[in-house]
């Protein structure tokens, strides 16, 4: 694997993020806005679910909110392969974004499963799995932006 890392980052797009103070600064940028939208839009519907808000419909917040919270997902992705080419072989070694990448993993498996089974009528899991779906995403999505945060903290 160490040699695909720093063929990453050594590719010319990895050269030239790495070179450049603003495009590096624009991608940065972009993946923090593109997380909190992710986790901002994944919240309303997460506390939906767990039990506030019992007069809004959770399939009509659903279809509002899956879209963008795709959307963003998308777009962190792409800015955060953006920032991982330009240091690949320091980040892969790094416990933290492995955890990071665990975790994601795991958040979008759970989100997965919830589809296939549910779609965007949450409303025919039971309160109980309703409220143990909503609680399980609010702790792995933000477990993904604490871990995603303290890279910068404890390897910087």
């Amino acid at each position: 694997m160490a040699a695909v890392w720093s063929a990453l980052q050594t590719s010319d797009l990895a050269v030239w993020i790495n070179l450049s103070r603003w495009l590096y600064a624009g991608i940065a940028t972009a993946h923090v806005l593109a997380i909190a939208v992710l986790i901002g839009s994944i919240l309303i519907l997460d506390l939906r679910l767990v039990g506030f808000a019992a007069w809004l419909d959770t399939t009509q917040l659903a279809r509002l909110v899956v879209p963008v919270a795709g959307t963003a997902l998308g777009c962190a992705i792409v800015s955060g392969f953006l920032l991982f080419i330009g240091r690949a072989a320091q980040y892969a070694g790094f416990g933290l974004f492995q955890l990071k990448i665990a975790l994601i993993a795991a958040a979008l498996a759970t989100t997965l499963t919830v589809h296939r089974r549910y779609g965007l009528r949450l409303e025919r899991a039971t309160a109980r799995q309703r409220a143990r779906i909503g609680i399980a995403s609010i702790c792995l999505w933000l477990a993904v932006a604490v871990s995603g945060r303290m890279i910068a903290f404890v390897h910087g």
